[in-house]
């Protein structure tokens, strides 16, 4: 049982983390101050074509490892946020310092009543 609850923290990104969780309050006050953070939905295009969160830019899990990221703070996120802990966790190994996990991805965020878009 100890180590399904261990397992279970970890891949929340509760423990043994480099990034920090960020609801989706703390997202829409951080998005509405002049603070300049990049926005990565780690979806596949076709969910990101379906609705994603205003300026934000698409970089599928598989392909994050290649991509180059010129920011200083980044916020991932998924559609639940289990992506997002996986592309966060990827990103810090990488040495990225100041990453956040939107926690509960899309879904929390469209049931705290804020906007996603689409295209």
């Amino acid at each position: 049982m100890a180590a399904l609850l261990g397992w279970f923290s970890y891949f929340k990104g509760w423990i043994f983390s480099d990034f920090k969780n960020i609801s989706p309050q703390e997202l829409h006050s951080l998005l509405s101050s002049p603070h300049k953070v990049l926005l990565i939905d780690v979806r596949s295009s076709k969910e990101f074509k379906k609705d994603h969160l205003q300026n934000a830019i698409n970089i599928p899990l598989e392909k994050l490892l290649d991509a180059t990221i010129r920011s200083s703070e980044i916020v991932v996120y998924s559609e639940r946020g289990e992506l997002s802990v996986e592309a966060a966790r990827i990103l810090s190994h990488r040495g990225y310092q100041s990453i956040r996990n939107l926690e509960g991805g899309v879904v929390f965020w469209i049931r705290a009543g804020y906007d996603v878009g689409a295209g």
